[in-house]
């Protein structure tokens, strides 16, 4: 299988010693996903090229569409488009059909059940977080090319990589990095999550259908992503950053002098040394 462009150099002028220079840097690839649903169209989606399979299995999950990768008879992904057959043909199906995912956000089709209450004895050092957070800025190939991407990562309770998936959007992380985790068994209540991007309602709730009991992210946690986690029984963590990371901000760059977490939900599982 030839391997799936995900950068391409486009020309441009960039300011350099204070003039303006020919430059052609590289810059991340968006490509279009339509999502055929029994069927029908379901959504079309704006994403990193790759993982079309765990993209489509992670969102059908994180929406309530599905419960088991066994709910899925056949994903059959071909150009730009996934055909998705269910077991079920007489499953639910939103009435407003057709819809675009866009890489800032996501777009809720339909909940299904209730979200599920979190059943996990992990428990985790301080410093397993700052070091799984570290991995994934290490391990994020694309962020380093094209610094354009959004990060997500499976750990192990000893800050070992499950897996790391990166994407033009945070929510596309995440619904890759489900899907990853559905199709190969992975236990999610034995793992954590780290990720780049902000913690929000709609993300934290594809996590607590997925069971993980422990999300760390490097940015910020909304109110209603607070509420979510803490009605989940899940244990949410922000602005995790540890010494010498690197911050940018509009006009400059901040380097972190001393470690910072906000544990906003579930401290108990977060132990100090």
């Amino acid at each position: 299988m030839t391997p799936q462009t995900t950068s391409v150099g486009i020309p441009a002028m960039q300011l350099q010693n204070g003039r303006f220079v020919a430059a052609k840097p590289a810059v991340i690839v968006e490509s279009e996903l339509r999502i055929i649903l029994n069927g029908k169209q379901l959504a079309t989606a704006s994403l990193l090229p790759g993982m079309e399979k765990e993209f489509v299995t992670g969102y059908l999950f994180g929406q309530g569409f599905i419960k088991t990768p066994e709910d899925i008879a056949s994903i059959i992904v071909e150009g730009s488009s996934a055909e998705v057959t269910l077991s079920d043909k007489t499953a639910p199906f939103p009435v407003s059909t057709s819809y675009r995912i866009v890489s800032g956000g996501g777009r809720t089709a339909f909940t299904g059940d209730r979200l599920p209450q979190i059943h996990s004895h992990l428990t985790l050092q301080k410093d397993v977080v700052f070091k799984a957070m570290n991995r994934l800025f290490d391990m994020g190939a694309m962020y380093k090319k094209t610094e354009g991407a959004h990060a997500a990562g499976i750990f192990t309770p000893e800050a070992e990589p499950v897996c790391i998936i990166e994407d033009i959007g945070r929510h596309n992380c995440l619904d890759k990095t489900i899907g990853y985790a559905l199709l190969r068994n992975i236990d999610c209540s034995q793992h954590f999550l780290v990720s780049t991007g902000r913690m929000a309602s709609e993300m934290v709730a594809k996590l607590c259908r997925a069971g993980f009991p422990v999300i760390a992210t490097k940015t910020a946690v909304t109110d209603r992503g607070r509420e979510t986690a803490l009605a989940c029984g899940m244990t949410l963590i922000g602005f995790v950053r540890d010494t010498g990371m690197k911050i940018h901000t509009d006009m400059s760059v901040r380097i972190i002098k001393e470690p910072l977490m906000k544990i906003y939900t579930g401290p108990e599982r977060i132990r100090l040394p």
